[in-house]
């Protein structure tokens, strides 16, 4: 059995329902201004009253859709008879509101005295009642007969429709206006996408263009000249364009400077940065004072270190430089002095044994190194021995697979071993060929530099 409490919640479903019902109809000034304007007027005949409307009904207002005889737009839901009408399935007929049992006294907010009173619910397809359609007098009257309320009904449905419809074409408006605003932003976002890519089209040729020019000037930078009594096969691979990968190769008379530096950074910052070394190395390379291999990194250590004010480490915006590894052959002792900064070179000796050499564990122009520092130099002897400098470009080649590993220092030096008795060219075509078939289609990560030489 429905209990009470089970009927108060029904009714309140019933009536969220309702309201939003009542939402879906949209602007209600547009439904004023329809057709249903003359209808109000059709009640007023057919009831012979003074009074007639159209009215829907929300949570707090009636609000009239069209009225004769009414004069408001809208008035408080509570105290209106229609809220009554609202209840009941069929029609309300009330030929004395002031003899009315219901009749609690609540305030009249219409104009005219509300006496006489007949009306029909506008029930939506839900089985809703959104509104009423009535008539109204000052003075009481008798019932309208079964003809005039079976009309009147007729009216309240076909208003009904005429409002569901009106409504429903507004959302239809809305909707196609969104589409059209839609299509509308739709193309000029395409047009607007079209120019920004254009846009992006110009400035990355303009940035190749860039590119292109920095790597022609950096290609202008690196040696052209083999000296004639040097033996030397030189890989150099940037990983863009352009690379921080440089190699030195420079006949000074009576030495020649040779060295492999790998600058920070890949792409246009280490190309920026081989630039300023390759110009730090042409002043070193000036000055009669530096002889040795230690001599040349110190002094471009202190040039960099200079040039980029990389002198405390709490107030420096940048900690820039290179690891790498200097030979200088000397012409009149036959012999080579050896420097490097985080780098090593290996040594192959006639009967196939390679030797690792190292250097220094700094690197050149970092702000962590003092400006002071001095980098050490090895003399090495240069019969029937390939020296092979590199950067870890070489070294760092992943393999494919799920846990790649790195081709290595180690894999280098088998390789070396295998082949120690070719010329520099043989040597460095070999490696180049074992690293791409060590590598498979592991894209590469770094620049690569390799300079193999030897002492005709």
């Amino acid at each position: 059995m429905e209990t009470e409490l089970d009927h108060a919640a029904l009714l309140k479903q019933q009536e969220i329902k309702r309201l939003e019902s009542i939402s879906n109809l949209g602007n209600l000034d547009k439904l004023r201004k329809s057709e249903i304007q003359v209808v109000p007027e059709l009640i007023k005949n057919l009831l012979s009253v003074e009074a007639a409307g159209i009215s829907i009904l929300d949570e707090t207002r009636q609000h009239f859709l069209a009225e004769t005889g009414l004069n408001k737009t809208e008035t408080p839901r509570a105290g209106s008879i229609c809220n009554l009408t609202m209840s009941l399935p069929d029609s309300l007929i009330i030929e004395d509101w002031e003899k009315d049992e219901r009749n609690d006294g609540t305030e009249n907010h219409l104009e005219i005295q509300r006496r006489f009173y007949a009306g029909v619910p506008l029930i939506n397809p839900e089985g809703l009642a959104i509104g009423t359609l009535f008539g109204i007098s000052s003075a009481p009257q008798t019932s309208p007969d079964s003809e005039q309320m079976e009309l009147l009904s007729g009216l309240a449905k076909m208003v009904t429709e005429k409002i569901l419809a009106l409504a429903e074409v507004q959302q239809l408006s809305k909707q196609i206006a969104r589409l059209n605003l839609k299509a509308k932003l739709s193309n000029n976002l395409t047009k607007e996408v079209a120019r920004q890519r254009q846009l992006v089209e110009e400035a990355r040729e303009e940035i190749h263009k860039s590119i292109r020019s920095a790597s022609r000037i950096q290609n202008a930078l690196l040696p052209k000249k083999i000296p004639s009594d040097l033996d030397v096969s030189i890989v150099w691979k940037p990983l863009n364009i352009v690379g921080g990968d440089i190699y030195i190769l420079e006949d000074l008379g009576d030495d020649v400077v040779i060295a492999v530096l790998d600058c920070t950074g890949h792409g246009v910052p280490g190309a920026l940065l081989s630039t300023i070394t390759s110009a730090a190395f042409d002043r070193a390379m000036n000055d009669p004072a530096v002889k040795t291999a230690g001599q040349y990194l110190t002094t471009v250590h202190q040039l960099i270190k200079n040039i980029l004010n990389q002198h405390d480490k709490a107030e420096s915006t940048s900690d820039e430089g290179f690891d790498g590894s200097i030979c200088i052959y000397h012409r009149d002792q036959k012999e080579l002095s050896f420097a490097s900064a985080r780098n090593s070179m290996l040594v192959i000796s006639g009967d196939g044994q390679v030797e690792e050499l190292k250097g220094d564990r700094k690197s050149v122009g970092s702000v962590r190194v003092p400006l002071n520092y001095a980098f050490k130099t090895c003399q090495i002897p240069v019969q029937d021995q390939i020296f092979v400098m590199y950067t870890d470009g070489i070294t760092d080649v992943m393999n494919e697979g799920e846990n790649p590993k790195l081709f290595g220092k180690h894999q280098l030096t088998k390789s070396l071993q295998i082949w120690s008795d070719h010329s520099p060219q043989k040597v460095a075509n070999n490696i180049s060929i074992a690293i791409e078939n060590y590598r498979g289609t592991e894209p590469l990560k770094d620049d690569q530099t390799m300079l193999i030489f030897r002492v005709k």
